[in-house]
């Protein structure tokens, strides 16, 4: 669209001056309205103010943000994504000047006398004046009967806006606020006078912005006067930005503002059009400021005013954004302007004409961006069509007919128009999707057309191109047109091409008849003699191909992007630019979807395209290539052509270097062919696999057989590589033949590669390949199959990778690797029967994969010692015996790994001495001996040979299960390269041998407690025994420690000793002694699972200081001394945790002790000793209940006092009612300070529940 003036076609939005805002750099520079507007520096309403801009931090802020809000480079849609407001932003200074509103008065000569239509004539009537822009005056270039000018569009866009905002500011210094607020208001009122005194409708707007910090009521009480004194309106007009602002504070602020002023412009609009109505609606042409001449023009008829009104409505509508408005007034303007009275009337020959189709082109792109806008695509392109139809008629009536370039050049324009227009309106269908080019885009997406919308042409049919496409279908159109052009062009006489300056008069006059220069050039610049300058149509057309290339791109529609890409390469032919058509068909032909198609006609369209930029380039590598795929027989003969591939490059010039190329079949369509074929599924690792190679050649009959020096296949899964290579002597016809079927046998042999390393080792399978010999000649059709056995050494699934054809000439080399071609027709079994070569299908879904499995190992594992359960904290010893049944001597390792769930796993250890039979050779027992394998050597192994070896490991102290994986890994000393495993898992399950429970109760300690009276004597000892060893002499308890051991072991284990230690103690320190109570049996003791025995201990804690009474807890274990029951067996120490013991000292305890009289044996003594470990004389209120079971002596009802760190004895002597039964007397002890009861504890032979201690009563037979 840059052909039209930017006024005509650009989308009107409101405009707003920014004044005396930021720096100069950041203002909007002056425009080339500014310039051509007539009388605008002579008759322009001058604004201006002393006051300079406002230039700080702020200001420059504030400012970006306004021109970030710039709504010129919107898209032109409806969709307004953030703000509700759209404004075109001009940043100025203090100066700026609006339009004039009329033109001067025209200069009457005084030396000619008046004539009565002359004004002078009367001195008293002045002439009409009107705008600068007006037909009615004669200034104007539409005088006297032009339609409309771009400038009066440009006027209202670029120079008078509808809010004038103007910044200043607003000093916070007490000391010149009055001198400053005076002089705001004075400049305030001074622009509103100019807005007064231009009758313009302009809203005008003041913003304040505040240098520091202000009090906010003094604020307030100068914003006020100043908006008394100016008139402003506080909430449309006048503006305050607080200092110290933020970054989004800032932002907001011209958020307000704009949305703010919007309404406000909006209606300023809105007035315009009303008086635009107005006039329209008078019907009455005004008078001109003079009269035209008579008989040479006329004025403009009343339809022509018309469409001017209509045109203004239409524009007025668009600053509003009411699309539907300015539509319906654009189509009013349209139909005026090519109706009988104002198109029709004006001379083909006249630049009216010219400008009246400029001014129809311009409301036709108005009209289509309105149904855009709306959404009525059909309709737009309806519109469109109809516009290009009216006016071929239009100009085939009454101008200079559509058949010369000036139609075809406007054709093309108006389909870029559509484009452009697409471009501009972003509309969401049409996008093209993220990451489009990378994906297929289906041909049912909508980014590819649209389909029409609701209600267009009801009961009518729609065409496909009714239907609105994505903008590269209109740049495509616009192609053919500019081809078109170019053939008018080049069809122009040699005459008609000579430059104004050198033809006659009346040729010039001639040619202005003959052709249409409409936004085009003249013949000679269109089509210029040899040796000018003028139109490049090639440039023209490769630009619009390279622009509907990008949108076809962009939306994945891959086929007409390469159509159009391959129309390039034909412009940069045709006009012998070589290497610019290389660089568009090399990549084209590279990736081009024709070829994976089957569209072989423009496969070779393209490519013998290339190969000729390829010829004249001097590019033998892209020469060969192509040369290569065009020897396949699916392209057509070339007549002429010598299709010899040997001897492609004879003949071609510009060859820097011998070339070498490396092509691969699923890149371009080879002429050689390869499938692969295994003999069966599956194969071992060591043995023969049979296996067929089946090369074709689909070359063109009648070309020239080719020989390759060399055939690679290469594998995925294995190292080893095959070589086919052509013998070295010529031989005979081999193998098997039936017409062009060649069946062949070939035998493989190792080779060292030629690309190996000498320091490697050459006896590695990376470092040898298998070669064989055997014809590599082709013929056009022939087909050879090649048969051979190959040895894995791997396992795993192996397949082939590729067949590489590798050619050598005296000129060039040729690698060309092709992929295996299954599933197809060539998937057969060939052999040589009696009858001939027959072949059988391979019923497999890849004939070319095959499975290695891994050689079936004859090397057997046992574990002979393996027992069924193991314990904790003891050795395990594991023997592991290794037997080859293989028919061969064998050379074997061991690898062992323990598995298990917990993060630490015990360490192995092997057996230093090891057991062998005598058919072992020992010849690796030398240091420097390496059998390449990994893991504990075992050595060589004759048939039925057997070793025996241990391995050893220390279990954990906690219960767990672990996997003892043995892998015997080794190699028949016939074939070193074939490693071959074996695997022997076995769970080993550890538990503990025994569990125990415990059972504590305290004793009666028997030693004295210390005197009260006696502690310095006691502290004085402590003193002097510091010197060599500490010696406790604080309090002591005394405990009895019971302990249950049962055995959970499946076999018979013998203990042979058990001990109770203490292992820690926490809150204090404490001598602590601990003696065995009476083992109930012998040592050492045999247990059966399940068997259980006691043992007891005593325990005596006592403090070292009296000073310490702070109770203690004391972790203890039981430690067992084990083993199993085999006269070798290692003992084993198993240690048990026994729960916490608590001990307190600081409280005072009542403890029960019941014993059998001596004196009278029906008696039971009970002895109750209250104890006082405190520091405190305390008091107990003693009382016994009576009870039916027994009778008793001793105090019924007392009380008690203890001196501090002693203890008393209470005795009772109870008699019994009846024997051999519990009884439970009751004592009642109360600390009568504390006012506590204290609970009575029970000693050895004592129990307890409820509700308080039980004393056992013997039976007696004689009682």
């Amino acid at each position: 669209m840059e052909a039209y003036p930017e006024g005509y076609i650009v989308h009107n939005v409101p405009l707003l001056v920014l004044s005396g805002l930021g720096p100069d750099h950041l203002h909007t520079p002056a425009d080339s309205v500014e310039q051509s507007y007539p009388l605008l520096a002579q008759r322009g309403f001058k604004i201006g103010s002393e006051v300079p801009p406002v230039a700080n931090e702020t200001a420059d802020r504030l400012l970006q943000d306004f021109l970030h809000l710039d709504s010129r480079n919107a898209a032109w849609n409806g969709r307004l994504e953030k703000n509700k407001f759209v404004f075109r932003m001009k940043a100025i200074g203090r100066k700026y000047i609006l339009p004039p509103h009329k033109a001067d008065a025209p200069q009457v000569s005084p030396t000619l006398p008046a004539t009565p239509m002359s004004p002078a004539s009367k001195p008293s009537s002045l002439p009409i004046l009107h705008s600068p822009l007006s037909p009615l005056s004669p200034e104007s270039t539409t005088f006297p009967d032009g339609v409309m000018t771009p400038l009066w569009v440009d006027k209202h866009q670029s120079l008078l806006p509808a809010a004038f905002v103007s910044f200043f500011t607003f000093t916070s210094d007490p000391s010149r606020s009055t001198l400053c607020d005076n002089q705001l208001k004075t400049e305030i009122n001074k622009i509103k006078r100019v807005f007064e005194s231009s009758s313009y409708k302009t809203r005008f707007v003041v913003v304040l912005l505040s240098e520091s910090s202000i009090l906010g009521a003094e604020a307030d009480e100068r914003l006020s006067a100043i908006r008394r004194a100016t008139g402003l309106d506080n909430k449309t007009s006048l503006f305050f930005l607080p200092p110290d602002s933020s970054r989004v504070e800032i932002q907001n602020f011209a958020v307000t503002v704009l949305s703010t002023v919007y309404p406000l412009c909006v209606e300023y609009y809105r007035d315009l059009s009303k008086h635009s109505r107005r006039k329209r609606n008078r019907g009455i042409i005004p008078p001109p400021t003079i009269p035209p001449t008579s008989g040479t023009s006329q004025t403009l008829p009343s339809q022509g005013w018309n469409v001017r009104y209509e045109y203004k409505l239409g524009v007025f509508a668009e600053f509003r954004q009411e699309m539907d408005a300015a539509g319906r007034s654009y189509e009013g303007a349209y139909e005026s302007l090519l109706g009988q009275e104002v198109f029709e009337i004006i001379a083909s020959w006249s630049p009216r004409f010219n400008e009246a189709r400029l001014l129809a082109d311009t409301i036709a792109i108005r009209i289509i961006r309105c149904l855009l806008w709306n959404g009525q695509t059909t309709s737009a392109v309806q519109s469109w069509s109809n516009h290009r139809s009216r006016l071929r008629d239009l100009v085939d009536r009454r101008g200079k007919g559509s058949s010369n370039y000036g139609w075809e050049a406007w054709e093309a324009r108006w389909a870029t128009v559509m484009a452009e227009l697409l471009q501009k309106a972003e509309l969401p269908e049409l996008l093209a999707p993220p990451g489009a080019p990378e994906k297929q885009v289906g041909p049912d997406c909508t980014s590819i057309f649209m389909p029409p919308e609701k209600g267009a042409l009801v009961g009518d049919t729609l065409l496909p191109s009714d239907h609105l496409h994505h903008p590269g279908y209109w740049f495509n159109q616009s192609v053919s047109h500019l081809r078109t052009r170019r053939t008018f062009a080049e069809a122009m006489p040699e005459e008609d091409r000579v430059s104004p300056g050198q033809s006659p008069a009346s040729q010039v006059a001639s040619k202005s008849y003959l052709y249409d220069t409409y936004l085009c050039p003249e013949p000679h610049i269109e089509s210029p003699l040899p040796g000018h300058k003028g139109i490049d149509h090639s440039a023209l057309i490769v630009d619009a191909l390279q622009q509907s290339i990008a949108e076809f791109r962009a939306r994945g529609q891959k086929r007409a992007e390469e159509r159009l890409k391959l129309d390039v390469a034909k412009e940069f032919m045709g006009q012998s630019s070589w290497a610019e058509a290389q660089e568009v068909l090399e990549p084209l032909w590279q990736s081009m979807s024709w070829r994976k198609e089957g569209w072989w006609e423009l496969v070779e369209e393209v490519g013998w395209a290339l190969k000729d930029c390829a010829s004249r380039t001097g590019d033998s590598h892209t020469f060969l290539a192509v040369e290569w795929e065009l020897m396949n027989e699916v392209f057509a003969l070339m007549p002429g052509w010598n299709y010899n591939f040997s001897d492609s490059l004879n003949g071609l010039q510009h060859i820097k270097t011998r070339p070498h190329v490396s092509l691969k079949s699923g890149n371009i369509v080879s002429f050689m062919s390869a499938t692969y074929c295994f003999e069966s599924l599956e194969g071992n690792v060591g043995e023969s696999v049979i296996s067929q190679l089946v090369l074709k050649s689909r070359a063109h009959k009648g070309s020239a057989p080719i020989t390759f020096s060399q055939i690679s296949i290469n594998y995925i899964g294995s190292s080893r590589t095959i070589q086919l290579r052509n013998p070295d002597t010529p031989q005979g016809p081999n193998g098997f033949s039936s017409g062009s079927l060649v069946l062949m046998d070939v035998s493989l042999s190792e080779v060292p590669r030629a690309d190996h390393l000498p320091a490697q080792p050459q006896t590695t399978a990376s470092a040898l390949l298998l070669e064989g010999k055997a014809s590599l000649t082709f013929f056009p059709g022939q087909t050879k199959v090649f048969s051979f056995s190959n040895i894995f050494r791997e396992a795993g699934e192996v397949r082939v990778d590729c067949v590489i054809f590798s050619l050598k000439e005296p000129l060039f080399d040729l690698d060309c690797s092709s992929t295996i071609e299954s599933l197809n027709s060539s998937n057969h079994w060939w052999a040589n029967g009696t009858s001939g070569i027959k072949k059988r299908p391979i019923a497999r879904v890849d004939p070319s994969a095959l499975k290695i499995l891994p050689r079936p190992p004859k090397m057997e594992i046992q574990v002979p010692t393996m027992r069924d359960q193991y314990f904790t904290d003891e050795m395990v010893t594991i023997q592991i015996l290794v037997l080859n049944e293989e028919e061969e001597e064998a050379e074997a390792t061991l690898d062992l790994r323990l598995l298990s769930r917990s993060e630490k796993v015990p360490e192995v250890i092997w057996s230093q001495k090891h057991n062998r039979q005598s058919d072992v050779s020992n010849d690796d027992s030398s240091e420097d001996n390496h059998i390449g394998l990994p893991g504990h050597s075992i050595g060589k192994l004759r048939p039925t040979a057997s070793a025996l070896e241990s391995v050893s490991f220390a279990t954990t102290s906690e219960p767990t299960e672990y996997v003892l994986e043995i892998k015997v890994l080794y190699h028949l000393l016939s074939d070193l390269e074939t490693p071959i495993s074996k695997t022997l898992t076995a769970n080993i399950l550890i538990v503990r041998p025994f569990e125990a429970n415990y059972d504590f109760q305290p004793q009666i300690h028997h030693d004295k407690w210390p005197s009260f009276f006696q502690l310095g004597e006691l502290a004085e000892d402590d003193e002097l025994d510091e010197a060599s060893l500490p010696k406790a002499v604080g309090i002591a308890q005394s405990w009895h420690v019971a302990s249950k051991i049962a055995s959970f072991a499946v076999q018979k284990l013998v203990v042979e000793d058990t001990e109770l230690l203490m292992i820690d103690s926490n809150g204090g320190r404490v001598s602590c002694s601990i003696n065995p109570q009476g083992y109930g049996g012998h040592m050492p003791l045999e247990l059966l699972h399940g068997d259980m025995v006691e043992r007891s201990f005593v325990l005596d804690a006592r403090k070292l200081t009296l000073e310490d009474r702070n109770g203690v807890s004391l972790d203890l274990a039981l430690v067992i001394k084990w083993r199993r029951p085999e006269p070798d067996a290692e003992q084993n120490v198993t240690s048990l945790a026994a729960p916490r013991l608590a001990i307190r000292y600081g409280e005072p305890r009542v403890l029960a002790s019941a014993y059998p009289s001596k004196e009278i044996p029906a008696l039971t003594c009970l002895d109750y000793y209250m104890e006082n470990p405190s520091m405190h004389l305390l008091t107990f209120d003693v009382s016994m209940e009576a009870s039916e079971d027994f009778a008793f002596s001793g105090p019924k009802l007392g009380s008690l006092q203890v001196l501090p760190l002693s203890r008393r004895v209470v005795r009772y002597s109870l008699l019994p009612s009846a024997r051999g039964t519990w009884i439970q007397p009751q004592l009642k002890v109360v600390d009568r300070y504390f006012n506590k009861t204290l609970k009575v504890i029970p000693t050895t032979g004592m129990r307890m529940d409820k509700q308080g201690i039980l004393v056992w009563v013997d039976a007696d037979e004689e009682w």
